[in-house]
């Protein structure tokens, strides 16, 4: 099934290759339910990466790893002076996460420069591969490291903010990476000190390409198993403190208290409100912690995280705006304190008609039914987009689901997306 596959829509990538790589990653982080942890530098994601270094040695792909971590492999071109093609995406994962998220999109990226090397393609610019550094931020609530560090638009910030993202043993995202550079070889690459190193300029990148699974049911709704992305939704994240007395649970009346959590609960409805309200953005609380967390005294302060996403920048603002003021009231209101702390804040990305064009040639190519879509996910190509042009193309998740054991593509649907890839990657040069 899968080689008459290949043959009908002449493929050119090798399709068993890359599916096998695929699950040979999977196996890195695998827990007992078939969910992969790899969180940014623990030992599985340092496992990870020694294995990915390992496949872009021995596919003689010169690898090197920067200040802030990223990987990379390459084909030098003809001419080296003009700006690389850059193809990638990350191989951290969330806790018990899906083996498609992320590996999928680095490892088409290593087929890609594989297939022309063994068609004797020497390109005339470079082409490169990278796995970027925490796109997930699971481990310390803080994403998009390595591709920020790329842009370099954060500076200063970016260390500060590392300086303070913790981990759940209280370890610093920056004591996390000094201790990563002690892996030696490449590792010893990674500097926290010198994360201003890995900055790429404007004119260094011709485009990125992403490749990465949908996560959600639009593309298997259509009956179609891969799409263009027309642009990333961009998003808020904070943490949010509302803060109260903490009281005996049987002798303090109902009309003394100031609970924190029955606040919490009125601030969590108003966030499904407001953006139930706003005809477009979506939030989620979802981490939850109460303080002192015992069932017979009333909570003294509840912790929780907020999530704000939406295609047009105006509207998330507006929402963004709205709960924050409604968070403010509605604890004031009870006589309670709160503090709101912004994480993180990226603006939607459009991508490049350059980009997208390439992959809709690519597609009608192949004689492929051309479907453009929109990501509700966040992506490093929305954070690079500030540096070159990008264009992202999905491939159809199974019932939409992902960052869960149950993720899952068919190896029909990844051979055609690397096979859009490896054209669209030519088309490009």
């Amino acid at each position: 099934m899968e080689a008459n596959f290949m043959e009908s829509l002449n493929v050119t990538i090798n399709g068993n290759r890359l599916w096998n790589q695929i699950m040979a990653f999977g196996k890195i982080g695998e827990g007992d339910n078939g969910g992969v942890t790899r969180t940014s530098l623990d030992q599985k994601d340092i496992e990870a990466r020694k294995f990915f270094l390992k496949l872009l040695e021995e596919a003689d792909l010169s690898p090197y790893m920067d200040a802030a971590g990223n990987i990379f492999g390459q084909i030098i071109g003809k001419n080296p002076e003009l700006p690389p093609i850059l193809i990638g995406s990350h191989l951290d994962t969330v806790n018990s996460g899906g083996r498609f998220d992320g590996a999928m999109g680095v490892l088409m990226g290593v087929e890609v420069l594989c297939t022309l090397k063994e068609k004797g393609i020497q390109p005339e610019r470079t082409i490169k591969v990278v796995s970027l550094t925490d796109e997930e931020g699971a481990r310390f609530d803080y994403a998009f490291v390595g591709s920020t560090a790329l842009v370099g638009t954060e500076g200063t910030k970016l260390k500060e903010n590392l300086a303070a993202a913790t981990d759940k043993d209280g370890i610093t995202y920056l004591e996390a990476m000094k201790q990563a550079s002690l892996e030696g070889e490449y590792f010893n690459q990674i500097n926290p000190d010198l994360l201003e190193q890995a900055q790429v300029g404007k004119n260094d990148v011709k485009a990125y390409i992403e490749v990465h699974i949908e996560q959600g049911k639009v593309l298997e709704n259509k009956d179609l198993a891969v799409g263009i992305v027309t642009g990333i939704s961009g998003g808020e994240w904070a943490e949010v403190t509302i803060m109260g007395e903490a009281g005996h649970a049987g002798t303090t009346w109902m009309n003394e208290r100031k609970d924190a959590l029955t606040a919490a609960a009125e601030c969590i409805l108003a966030i499904e409100k407001i953006a139930q309200d706003s005809s477009g953005s979506v939030a989620t609380v979802g981490k939850l912690e109460v303080k002192p967390g015992s069932s017979n005294v009333i909570p003294g302060r509840v912790d929780f995280t907020l999530d704000v996403r939406d295609i047009a920048n105006e509207r998330r603002i507006h929402t963004v705006t709205k709960i924050y003021d409604s968070i403010r009231t509605i604890a004031a209101n009870r006589g309670l304190g709160c503090e709101i702390r912004q994480v993180q804040s990226l603006s939607s990305m459009m991508s490049s008609p350059i980009v997208m064009e390439a992959v809709k040639d690519s597609l009608q190519e192949l004689q492929y039914p051309v479907y453009e879509l929109p990501s509700g996910a966040a992506h490093d190509a929305m954070v690079l987009g500030e540096l070159t042009d990008i264009g992202m193309i999905f491939v159809r998740s199974k019932s939409g689901i992902s960052h869960h054991p149950d993720e899952w593509s068919s190896f029909e649907d990844v051979a055609l997306g690397c096979e859009v890839l490896y054209r669209t990657t030519l088309k490009l040069l």
